[in-house]
């Protein structure tokens, strides 16, 4: 049995987890930082590491790694990420942001060659389901970081190909009410300024009609 395959059979249902001793240093998978933010906006950032990765041998390999690592669900089917937006690629070497803390570091002399493809979009529907295409030689370390609020440490999968995640709840879009307010302030905030306005003209007129 993989050691991999161990690790998800722990992980299912991206419960959250103690520090991450079992993986050791190897990186032998993507990451993918799952980011939250509101009104149902969804950012992810799953990076391959062409110098760490023995499955990933150089910059070429790192780029086909992150081409479509994750598929999502829309109504019903999979859908590559790139349909929901095109993808970004930044090429780096900042490991912090793309691993969780709880997740033991490499050696201080290892040097990373990172290549992060980014997509973000604003999801259409409650929930977000991922996963790993069938076939994909890449398992996807999927982690999301911590809130304030939260437990200091971070919720994670592991993902091997075909591999499906459970629902992970999007944060809600603002309602109606919430642009009505928003409305309402601009209308008043308009009728003030306008107000201003006419009394100053007003002003302007009273003072030159006393001085004819």
């Amino acid at each position: 049995m993989r050691l991999g395959r161990f690790i998800r059979i722990l992980a299912t249902g991206g419960v959250v987890l103690a520090p991450l001793c079992v993986l050791g240093h190897a990186m032998e998978f993507l990451t993918a930082k799952l980011i939250l933010l509101p009104d149902a906006e969804v950012r992810l950032e799953v990076t391959a590491d062409h110098a760490l990765n023995p499955l990933v041998p150089d910059e070429a390999a790192a780029l086909q790694a992150v081409d479509r690592p994750l598929e999502v669900q829309v109504a019903g089917s999979w859908a590559p990420l790139d349909q929901m937006m095109p993808r970004l690629i930044e090429k780096h070497t900042d490991w912090l942001r793309c691993a969780p803390p709880n997740l033991p570091p490499p050696p201080p002399e290892a040097v990373h060659a990172l290549v992060t493809a980014s997509w973000q979009w604003k999801h259409p529907q409650s929930e977000l389901v991922f996963r790993v295409p069938k076939g994909n030689m890449h398992d996807v370390f999927l982690w999301q970081p911590v809130e304030a609020n939260q437990d200091s440490r971070s919720q994670w999968m592991l993902l091997l190909a075909g591999d499906v995640t459970k629902g992970i709840a999007v944060l809600p879009r603002k309602s109606m009410n919430d642009w009505s307010g928003a409305l309402t302030g601009i209308i008043l905030i308009t009728g003030l300024c306008m107000a201003t306005w006419v009394l100053r003209q007003k002003g302007w007129k009273r003072i030159l009609s006393n001085n004819s």
